[in-house]
């Protein structure tokens, strides 16, 4: 009776109070309760703490049951399990822990992190202390570069992070490729530490997951990641479309996804053409440190022609830099080459937000050189002319200068004639703001060059403008009122002329413009109506220079400008009046669904001294207009028109529009100018999406002049998140010296994200 009383009295001490309690095996007990029974063989204990002082190892539960014969504790509830010696944490609902074999088991979904800071998820896990290695089955592990790495089963060294397992499938981060992209490798099995993960017979790709096979994917016997250097590397690979092997290669590398720049070759290309022939491009980009990098583009002709083009680039906080430039090695010994440059230097002068110098350089060693080998670059934006000059520009809030050396070079025109010096021009602006007490703004522009061409023509002007613009006012019925003053003080000299007189020439011009505009809306239950009448008046009196040559046409949009006539050195003279109407239908979400404007011009007396094309000279001018018209996202219209005043004869004409039907979209542009036929053209872009993969398009455009097309492009075309597959077939019509008319059909096939190639052109 006694020996009952006092293990009651000892079960209720142990209940209520936390305790410790060390085992023969050296587990050591934290706990708020424990319960001994069996003679002293089986313990049961509730809420705390089991330490193993041996493995090094401490197990967090709501439940500890511990069988001393059988060396095994069975923790259930919140499990946790931490390390003394190498630091990572077990979480699950439940395990077996055999002191003696040193196991710890478990077939609940289990979490691991590890001192590197890796987080798995599995199914169930087996523990060997003795070695520190787990057992995972079904693994999903989440690494320091967010990659997610799947295995069926993986073990995983605790104290070095080695992971080794089979049936490996790996996403990886993916933070430069396209966002639609899904980078992804897969293997028969991976071992990996920190600095490589190695996977046997694998397979990479960047496409969508879908039940299909991947439309590319690159197969081979080894795959290395190399994750210091960000790197994947291939033996044996073979470049599959849909599963068909089309290119082999023994040895491969590109950079993993979370790499922006890093060198190595590039995407190699193909390209043929009658004129010169079949070539193949091998460009290989170098990342030569965090601010410089280079692109180099060998391109080798089957005729033994070599074509080497490098692309530098540099860049940091005040410097920006690009050149482009190669050489052409010929057989024959007639070699080529240009050299292009581009460079800014922010000067960060005191007391300007912008401060900065630049640079362009271009030269090439012939006239048709860039357009006959199509040389590709940032930089090379005209094939007809090239630009060289140095500039400043300097800039705040209410002050702008620009300066600048340029020389131009015509490449069209004959070696005497084609260059052209500006050296220097310059452009000063000054916003005088309210500076005379008025409703109004008041700028000061100021601009000027000397200029040679045609070898022996030299002319120099400075131009002075002072614009007073008057804030807009408004009557009592509604009528919208503003007006400008322009003084224009222009100062100009030539030689030989044929604008400029031989000895200093000055003069002073001034141009008032009075605005009138009278708004008018009608809103309705869908749509709002804006007409509005415009009207202005411009006088001066100052006689207007010839300009009648001056190939100039005028629009709704510069019809009611102050220079109509683009010429910065006078203002236009006499007594004139402009008269319009704009109208516009609204719908409710705020989009234009009608534009219509009409305007001409009334002159007091005739001034032959206006260009003749643009009949502002005239004492009715001509009558222009615009309409454009949006009924729905499927169908918009643009028509623009210059009309003789008897309404008969049509001197300019520009109808663009664009139908989408469905999958079918297609535009027209059509340009008549009667004064230039050159100018004159009929374009057409038409494509038709077959599904949401597959289209059909071309492209042509005639010359109206001529009466011949100019180019004929067709291309059938597959496309997706990662592949994009095309056959192209391309005529152009032009010939220039050793420029020739050129026809081609290849096949083009982009990898996404690694570049694009083309085979040889099919048509021989």
């Amino acid at each position: 009776m006694k020996n009952r009383y006092f293990l009651y009295v000892l079960f209720l001490y142990i209940s209520f109070f936390n305790i410790n309690f060390v085992t023969a095996n050296e587990l050591e007990f934290n706990v708020s309760e424990i319960i001994i029974s069996d003679n002293g063989n089986i313990m049961e204990a509730k809420k705390g703490t089991a330490t193993s002082l041996i493995d090094g190892i401490n197990i967090d539960a709501d439940t500890f049951f511990y069988n001393k014969s059988a060396s095994t504790l069975t923790a259930l509830g919140d499990v946790k399990i931490t390390s003394i010696k190498n630091d990572f944490l077990i979480e699950t609902q439940s395990i077996i822990y055999n002191t003696y074999k040193k196991e710890i088991t478990s077939q609940d979904n289990t979490l691991i992190n590890d001192a590197n800071g890796n987080l798995a998820e599995a199914k169930a896990f087996f523990l060997n202390l003795n070695d520190d290695v787990i057992k995972l089955k079904k693994m999903k592990m989440t690494d320091l570069q967010q990659n997610i790495i799947k295995l069926d089963i993986a073990y995983i060294n605790l104290n070095t992070s080695n992971l080794i397992g089979k049936n490996v499938s790996i996403n990886l981060n993916n933070k430069t490729f396209n966002k639609e992209n899904e980078p992804r490798l897969k293997g028969v099995s991976l071992n990996s530490d920190l600095q490589t993960s190695i996977l046997t017979k694998g397979v990479f790709t960047t496409c969508k997951k879908n039940d299909d096979c991947p439309p590319w994917q690159i197969q081979a016997s080894e795959i290395r990641h190399n994750k210091q250097k960000k790197t994947i590397y291939y033996d044996n690979a073979w470049l599959k479309i849909y599963d068909k092997p089309v290119f082999y290669f023994p040895k491969f590398f590109h950079p993993d996804p979370s790499v922006k720049r890093q060198s190595g070759f590039l995407m190699p290309k193909f390209a043929d053409s009658s004129a010169l022939g079949s070539s193949l491009n091998i460009p290989y980009f170098n990342a030569i440190s965090d601010s410089k990098d280079l692109t180099f583009t060998p391109r080798l002709y089957f005729d033994q022609k070599i074509l080497a083009q490098t692309e530098y680039r540099t860049v940091n906080a005040e410097t920006k830099n690009t050149l482009d430039f190669s050489f052409l090695s010929n057989p024959e010994g007639n070699n080529q080459s240009h050299f292009f440059s581009e460079s800014q230097k922010e000067l960060n002068f005191d007391g300007f937000l912008d401060s900065e110098l630049y640079l362009n350089f271009q030269t090439t060693s012939d006239d048709t050189y860039l357009k006959t080998y199509k040389l590709e670059s940032p930089l090379i934006n005209n094939t007809s002319t090239l630009q060289s000059l140095i500039g400043l520009n300097l800039y705040k809030e209410d002050f702008s200068f620009n300066t600048e050396f340029q020389v131009y070079e015509n490449l069209n025109a004959q070696k005497i004639d084609r260059y052209e010096y500006i050296l220097p021009s310059y452009t000063l602006s000054k916003d005088l703001g309210y500076a005379f007490n008025t409703s109004g703004t008041t700028t000061l522009l100021s601009t000027g060059h000397v200029k040679n061409y045609n070898t022996n023509i030299l002319e120099s002007s400075n131009i002075n403008d002072l614009l007073y613009d008057s804030d807009y006012g408004y009557s009592g019925n509604g009528l919208q009122k503003n007006y400008k003053i322009l003084l224009k003080n222009t100062n100009t000299k030539g030689k030989n002329s044929p604008s400029f007189k031989e000895k200093n020439d000055h003069t002073i011009g001034s141009l008032f413009q009075y605005n009138m505009s009278y708004p008018l809306i009608k809103s309705g239950t869908e749509h709002k109506d804006f007409l509005t009448p415009l009207t202005t008046i411009n006088f001066s009196p100052n006689k207007s220079k010839n300009n009648k040559d001056v190939d100039t046409r005028i629009d709704t949009i510069n019809i009611f400008s102050l220079n109509r006539i683009g010429d910065s050195q006078s203002v236009e003279g006499g007594l004139s009046m402009v008269y319009g109407l704009e109208y516009f239908k609204v719908n409710m979400d705020n989009q234009n669904v009608l534009e219509a404007k009409i305007a001409s011009q009334m002159r007091l007396e005739e001034d032959k001294n206006l260009p003749i094309h643009s009949t502002l000279g005239q004492k009715s001018s001509n009558i222009v207009g615009n309409f454009v018209i949006n009924p729905s996202d499927h169908l918009n219209l643009n028509y623009n028109y210059s009309i003789d005043e008897n309404l008969r004869d049509t001197n300019y004409q520009s109808l663009s529009s664009t139908l989408k039907v469905n999958n079918f979209i297609t535009t027209f542009e059509y340009v008549n100018e009667n004064k230039s036929q050159e100018n004159s053209f009929l374009s057409n872009e038409t494509t038709y999406n077959i599904d949401d993969n597959i289209s059909i398009g071309f492209n042509t455009r005639s010359n109206k002049e001529t009466s011949l097309a100019e180019y004929y492009n067709l291309i059938y075309q597959y496309k997706n998140d990662c592949l994009i597959a095309a056959v192209e077939y391309n005529k152009d019509y032009y010939s220039d010296r050793t420029l020739k008319a050129d026809e081609s059909i290849f096949f083009k096939l982009t990898i996404i994200p690694f570049g694009e190639t083309k085979s040889p052109n099919l048509r021989k």
